[in-house]
């Protein structure tokens, strides 16, 4: 796929450590216990919506079979590197546990673990979503979780930490991903949108921000949406007043007028796309904006 061609999420989405934003902690100790080669047999990323659960992962999965060596923190790129980005590495699977949550699956991954890498250092298991393998298949998976060969690593991800048994924490080595803070998210997107030569003034960057909830993928799908509703040469601006938000379920959208009243910016924030959020809650911080 062209690279312009990508939503601004897959775009921008980060190829190393030193481009994850709001994780310092969790980046430098993990690059911590590669370099003292005190690799935990399991990963566990747990946290909200869009902040890099499964991003890290293969980030994680890069650093521990970049054939440059972990001081490189795969800025120059390689085989292995090139392969885990474009999810085609023979060593490195992938699996959405959504989709594969029975037992049977599970025992695939352990006969496929048996086998040694062949040639990356390391056989990496990324499971997404681990929460929804069954109970049977958690089992099933316990064993191998706790004396894997010295080659396999396991690297799980979730948005529902309290849904996977205790048995299988205990034996991870878990991370808690925050919320990213507004100040960082803010000064990200402005980033983008420059790059993405966009006019967007910094109140409607913030009013974004504020919405997504200190979610990444939340935020530049805003943003990607945003900078599509006009056409170029347009500002897109924020004075909002009374009826900013209306369902489009319902055939309304509301819309921004801008400063100059020189375009009308239609706003495409419905119940279907952003249902995490309330209608009283986003007419509250139209209605925020709107007093500036």
């Amino acid at each position: 796929m062209n690279n312009n061609s990508k939503v601004l999420a897959l775009k921008y989405r980060p190829q190393n450590f030193d481009d994850l934003i709001g994780q310092e902690v969790v980046a430098e100790t993990i690059i911590n216990s590669i370099k003292a080669d005190k690799i935990p047999n399991a990963y566990l990323f747990t946290g909200i919506r869009g902040i890099g659960k499964t991003t890290t992962a293969r980030i994680v999965a890069k650093t521990l079979n970049c054939s440059n060596g972990i001081e490189n923190k795969c800025k120059v790129k390689c085989d292995n590197c090139d392969a885990i980005t474009n999810s085609s590495h023979i060593d490195v699977l992938e699996m959405d546990a959504a989709s594969k949550t029975g037992v049977d699956d599970v025992r695939d991954l352990i006969e496929f673990s048996r086998y040694g890498p062949t040639s990356a250092k390391y056989k990496i298991f990324i499971i997404d979503e681990v929460h929804m393998l069954s109970k049977q298949a958690f089992n099933a998976l316990l064993k191998t979780l706790e004396e894997p060969p010295s080659y396999l690593k396991f690297i799980f991800a979730t948005t529902e930490i309290k849904k996977i048994p205790i048995t299988v924490v205990s034996r991870c080595q878990r991370f808690d991903l925050s919320r990213i803070k507004s100040s960082e998210l803010l000064d990200f997107i402005k980033k983008i949108k420059d790059k993405e030569n966009g006019k967007v003034t910094d109140d409607a960057l913030k009013l974004i921000v504020k919405i997504s909830e200190g979610s990444v993928r939340d935020a530049l799908s805003l943003l990607d949406r945003a900078l599509l509703s006009l056409d170029n040469g347009k500002e897109i601006s924020v004075i909002c007043g009374e009826g900013f938000y209306s369902s489009s379920r319902k055939g309304n959208k509301a819309s921004c007028t801008s400063v100059e009243d020189a375009a009308s910016f239609e706003v495409m924030i419905d119940d279907e796309v952003l249902g995490w959020q309330s209608r009283d809650q986003i007419t509250k911080l139209m209605k925020e904006y709107g007093k500036k």
